[in-house]
């Protein structure tokens, strides 16, 4: 792309530069440690908990290298590990595997029974150790991701150096293995031993390479992006038509927002339809659903269900957030907040990592030698959900009366199917019950097509996934051990071509330099077919390939001098594909709006306390009441009565969730916002019909956000029509708190419960729309 091209001769030489600062928080500690006696309590290490204080009160700890130790312990000849004050370890190896040795070994000590959760959540087997409620968990891990001799070949094709480090990290981790299986023999009692094997009867066994494999293929899918809405989207048009599916769920939006500034360049997923191709493709689409079984609303449930990880697995798909400011005279700063659901202990650990050629510090999933979000000496770098269209469901026509048989190319096609038995206990409660726990086993049947598993089935028809990722998500592990020993933000260009997850892409070196790169393997789409609906499974709407990554967006030093995103789309050009992050379907309204705002300010006068403001007002503001301010005041122009008095409240309202009086109760801004949303919801979607599968309020990582169908109203109604929702707002709140006295309508301070993933207990924390880590850097020349 010319874009890229150009934005390449504005890199800043090299000069002796370096990270000036540092501060990182996760909530709600390093340690997910639970002792025996602390069982009942949630109690053990006394890190479980001591960095929530830091987060709800927007405060950091320090996050740079080499921090002052509290402990120091040398578990092997030529590996040593320092903790700091909050027990974060800083491991140093005289060789890059001694140093990854260290970190299986310290991550084992701080996150062992996490350790233990993951792998049986990411081979299916997590039934087994918490009971019956994730028996649907282990189904999908098994019939959509690989099998054991899957995940071995897989392994075989990574390079060298990389199955080295797995290799050296799962030695690290059986080596405290090994302590605590040996303190099960001393007569003083268990020391060591996290509480959750004993109270789930659960042995400590080795740690094997396909265990940290399983982990790193379920990172590489699931985590950047989930499956499609495909089936809902079906239900839709279906139901309502074209013109219902057309209006909740566009291509593209005017006004749509794109981390990669219009004037730096277009960069469509594949070649661009005309907008007469687009009705085409859409007709042809429309009449394939039209001879499709009706799409159940069970089957638009389950795919629902899919996309949002259940609490026992390895994280959710609820957004991320960063930002990135160019400074004057050179530097840069960086923001970074993962939003991955909160849990106890989180889905990050945090660590420290010094070898011969690579000093770095930063979190990563448990499992894994490698450093996903963090810097080192030069650079700094994060990710968010990418949350692009990067697989597609087919519709496979079965044979009547055999329904492991298709139809493919004009020939009949056999199934490959197997019988797979998941074992389940009860866990934890029945031994708390005084009860043995309960064990089973049930079979299901898990089929693949040509196309991939098959996820749904509609009378005669099978829904088959295929994915441009398909057993090539290890190879994202060797390209970001190219990030983390990235000395300049021309290393990190080159290693996010090797990048086949789609984790949006942020770094900044300490030259000045800054960059945004959309990775990952996207399929080149069959033109004749629409985007958001089920394709033919028959064979005419194959991919043609694969897009080439070198033509995937990317920037590296905007002329406006600032970069931001909160999983929105990363480019003019880019679709919203069968709206896989159906927040993209806000537009203009969508949620990094807000944080856009915020950074373009900031990039006036970039400073480290000007981040931390950015920082909190982006954590604690509903996002589109801000977007709103335009639309409210021209409304509250022609109001009168009911309507005025909302839209008043409404305007007298910065958006501020987080402020109480000295009741604990918020501003009345924020109920009469909520129903204000739901009732313009309601208003505008009605002329459409059954719109059913849409949610119908915000998900818990973003209680303020707007759905997508609350975005459509704010972006489609008119004045009247605000007007309207704004009146019968009004009669909501009145129902709701029994007064028509605005100042009556407030709320208790919202809060988010911490589940545990493990014997952890964490305390309730007030909601803020934030990252479940969070890292502010600065770099100076």
């Amino acid at each position: 792309m010319a874009a890229t091209v150009a934005t390449f001769g504005l890199l800043v030489p090299g000069a002796d530069a370096r990270v000036s600062r540092a501060e990182g928080v996760l909530p709600p500690g390093q340690s997910g440690y639970v002792s025996l006696t602390g069982l009942l309590s949630g109690s053990g290490s006394p890190h479980l908990y001591d960095q929530q204080p830091l987060f709800v009160n927007f405060q950091r700890k320090p996050f740079m290298l080499d921090q002052p130790g509290g402990t120091t312990e040398q578990p092997k000849q030529g590996v040593t590990i320092v903790r700091d004050a909050y027990g974060v370890p800083s491991i140093t190896g005289d060789s890059d595997l001694n140093a990854w040795w260290g970190a299986g070994y310290a991550v084992a000590q701080d996150r062992l029974f996490q350790l233990e959760a993951f792998r049986h959540a990411t081979k299916g087997r997590l039934a087994e150790l918490t009971g019956k409620d994730a028996l649907e968990d282990d189904l999908i891990s098994r019939r959509d991701y690989y099998t054991a001799d899957e995940r071995a070949q897989m392994l075989a094709r990574m390079p060298a150096e990389s199955r080295a480090r797995l290799e050296a990290y799962r030695d690290g981790v059986n080596r405290w293995i090994r302590h605590v299986n040996l303190d099960l023999l001393d007569p003083v009692g268990v020391l060591d031993l996290p509480a959750e094997y004993v109270a789930t009867l659960t042995p400590v066994e080795p740690w094997t390479l396909d265990d940290s494999v399983a982990i790193g293929i379920f990172l590489g899918r699931t985590i950047p992006s989930g499956d499609g809405s495909e089936l809902r989207n079906l239900r839709v048009a279906q139901k309502s038509g074209r013109a219902a599916l057309e209006a909740l769920v566009p291509l593209r939006l005017r006004g749509q927002l794109s981390t990669i500034p219009k004037s730096e360049g277009r960069f469509p997923q594949g070649p661009e339809l005309t907008p007469a191709q687009e009705r085409a493709a859409l007709d042809r689409s429309l009449e394939l659903a039209s001879k499709l079984p009706a799409a159940s609303r069970a089957a638009v449930a389950g795919a629902a269900a899919k996309n949002d990880l259940a609490a026992g697995r390895i994280g959710r798909v609820g957004g991320s957030s960063m930002f990135t400011v160019r400074k004057p005279g050179g530097g840069a700063l960086l923001f970074n907040g993962p939003q991955l659901g909160f849990s106890a202990p989180e889905l990050f650990v945090e660590l420290e990592v010094h070898a011969p050629g690579i000093d770095v510090r930063g979190v990563t999933a448990p499992g894994l030698p490698i450093i996903g979000t963090g810097h080192n000496e030069n650079v700094a770098w994060g990710i968010t959900s990418g949350l692009s269209d990067e697989d597609d469901l087919y519709a496979e026509k079965l044979v009547p009366g055999q329904p492991e048989k298709y139809w493919y190319k004009g020939q009949i096609r056999q199934m490959d199917c197997r019988d797979e038995t998941f074992r389940y206990k009860e866990g934890v409660s029945a031994l708390l019950d005084g009860r043995v726990p309960e064990l089973g086993s049930t079979t299901q049947r898990i089929c693949r097509t040509v196309h991939g598993p098959v996820q749904e089935r509609e009378g005669n028809v099978a829904y088959a996934r295929r994915y441009a990722i398909w057993k090539r998500e290890t190879e994202t592990l060797p390209a970001m051990e190219q990030v983390n020993r990235a000395k300049d933000i021309q290393d990190v260009d080159r290693a996010s071509r090797q990048l086949t997850w789609n984790e949006n892409l942020m770094a900044a070196d300490s030259k000045g330099n800054i960059g945004y790169w959309h990775p990952g393997l996207f399929q080149q789409r069959p033109a004749d077919y629409d985007q958001r609906l089920p394709l033919p499974g028959t064979g005419e709407a194959e991919w043609p390939g694969l897009i080439d990554r070198a033509s995937l967006p990317r920037v590296i030093n905007p002329a406006q001098g600032w970069l931001a995103n909160w999983n929105n789309v990363p480019s003019q050009g880019w679709t919203t594909g069968d709206s896989t992050a159906d927040e993209r379907l806000g537009g203009q309204f969508h949620r990094v709006g807000w944080l856009m705002w915020l950074v373009r300010s900031l990039a006036k006068a970039p400073t480290w306390e000007g981040a931390e403001r950015t920082i909190r007002q982006e954590g604690s503001v509903a996002q589109q009441r801000p977007l709103a301010g335009r639309r409210l005041r021209l409304a509250a122009a022609g109001a009168s009565g009911k309507a005025a008095r909302v839209l008043a409240v409404l305007r007298a309202w910065n958006g501020d969730y987080t402020r109480t009086d000295a009741a604990g109760t918020v501003d009345p801004g924020v109920a009469t916002w909520d129903a204000f949303k739901q009732q313009a919801d309601r208003i505008a979607t009605a002329p459409l019909g059954p719109v059913e599968g849409f949610a119908a309020k915000p998900s818990s990582t973003h209680q303020f956000d707007a759905t997508d169908r609350q975005a459509y109203a704010l972006r489609t109604l008119d004045a009247d029509g605000y007007r309207r929702a704004a009146a019968a707002a009004f009669d909501a709140l009145k129902a709701r708190f029994g007064s028509d006295d605005p100042a009556r309508w407030r709320e208790p301070r919202r809060d988010i419960a911490v589940p545990a993933q493990g014997a952890a207990q964490a305390p309730r924390q007030p909601f803020f729309d934030r990252g479940t880590w969070e890292q502010l850097i600065e770099l100076e020349p």
